[in-house]
């Protein structure tokens, strides 16, 4: 593979039966993936296996926050990645779990709850190493390299025309946002990968926010925004409101998308209860954006 994929596993929320709670592959040209967000439950487990994406080739788990249209197929996506390990021929190497620092114990305890003993060293315990942004952090960063090992490290947030460093294959930054009410810990995710050449294609996901005054620089410039899109004005959502349970409308999502000027806007976390269909959301977003807009379904792919 020579580009970078994104796959989007889920697109909706939990008002919304009609689609997968949220996630997204992040497919890097040599086949390792990253996995943001994990749906709500065994949902994410069925989307992997329909968009034919190795379970094995999951390197980096991140996480946007606890919330469980998010967080609560974590679980399941850990237990195949064990019994995966113990195939013949299995990955053995370490899993990197991304969440904000506030949120990685109540996480851990979540999937020691539901599965007793996952992380002692019979399962996966001796794979797992735990990161965290913290609150007095504001940003964080973790590298891929080619031999197969990752750190954390300072965000890297290039801008186009930056290459990575010597043998970085992807940089994986974070920084906290406000979303919840009540309020929970929160980041946004960005992903910096390299093709073989050198070029590097840059993804940036919202995951779920308000109006954050740095995610403008954070996503700035990127390939491909990944922004939420809970609730549309022109059905009514006051944007106050919603911006006050730390969400954005899919007109705030375009005007987050022309101030970072990405290339490109992917609207999801929709919710069809409420109306909110892709003409829709589409329509609202470019009165402020008028860069391609996508509305992607469950298990599309697109490439950047």
């Amino acid at each position: 593979m020579s580009a970078v994929k994104v796959t989007f596993l889920g697109t909706g929320s939990t008002g919304d039966p009609s689609r997968r709670c949220g996630s997204t592959a992040v497919s890097l040209p040599d086949g390792t993936v990253i996995l943001v967000d994990t749906s709500g439950g065994n949902e994410i487990w069925h989307a992997l296996r329909e968009a034919s994406i190795d379970v094995a080739r999951i390197r980096v788990i991140v996480l946007t926050h606890q919330h469980l249209d998010h967080a609560a197929g974590l679980p399941f996506v850990l237990f195949r990645l064990a019994m995966a390990g113990m195939a013949a021929d299995g990955y053995r190497g370490p899993i990197d779990v991304c969440a904000p620092a506030a949120a990685v114990d109540d996480l851990r305890r979540m999937c020691e709850i539901l599965f007793p003993g996952m992380f002692t060293p019979w399962w996966i315990g001796d794979r797992m190493r735990w990161h965290g942004c913290t609150s007095d952090q504001y940003v964080w960063g973790l590298e891929l390299r080619d031999d197969g090992t990752t750190s954390p490290t300072t965000a890297r947030l290039g801008t186009p025309g930056d290459g990575l460093p010597e043998g970085v294959i992807a940089t994986i930054s974070t920084m906290a946002v406000s979303h919840g009410a009540p309020p929970v810990p929160a980041q946004a995710v960005r992903i910096d990968a390299a093709l073989a050449n050198g070029d590097v294609r840059r993804v940036a996901i919202s995951g779920d926010t308000g109006p954050n005054l740095g995610f403008t620089r954070f996503a700035g410039g990127v390939d491909l925004l990944i922004h939420e899109a809970i609730e549309s004005e022109g059905l009514g959502a006051n944007p106050f409101l919603v911006f006050g349970t730390g969400h954005v409308t899919a007109a705030g999502a375009g005007k987050v998308a022309a101030a970072s000027r990405v290339k490109r806007l992917a609207l999801h976390h929709l919710n069809a209860r409420t109306g909110q269909h892709p003409e829709t959301v589409r329509a609202e977003a470019a009165e402020h954006f008028t860069g391609e807009i996508l509305v992607p379904n469950d298990l599309d792919t697109t490439e950047v």
